[in-house]
């Protein structure tokens, strides 16, 4: 490049550093590019497992309320056997005409 340009020395040199200088940039720019990409996959692992340890959690305490509340329905039945009976007839019979239509 800097043989197709007329003028002094001093030209040349110019346009020589600026060369270098876009050879250093094009190589910081690559290794912060790969340096950007690995901290990014880093932290999606780590909010991949974070959402993971949360869910499991969640569906732990959606399955305990849900055993305590079959179980307290469980007790309920047992002590009002009647009343559990004709809630469960009115429920059906309701439903039986709600879907017949």
């Amino acid at each position: 490049m800097a043989s197709t340009l007329k003028g002094n020395g001093e030209t040349s040199v110019d346009i020589q550093a600026i060369v270098n200088d876009l050879a250093s940039l094009r190589d910081d720019i690559a290794k912060l590019t790969k340096h950007v990409s690995n901290n990014a996959y880093d932290a999606s692992n780590a909010a991949a497992d974070q959402i993971g340890v949360e869910a499991t959690k969640v569906y732990n305490n959606v399955a305990a309320q849900g055993q305590r509340s079959a179980k307290k329905l469980g007790q309920q039945v047992e002590e009002q056997p009647l009343t559990a009976l004709l809630i469960a007839f009115a429920l059906g019979f309701v439903g039986s005409r709600v879907l017949s239509r």
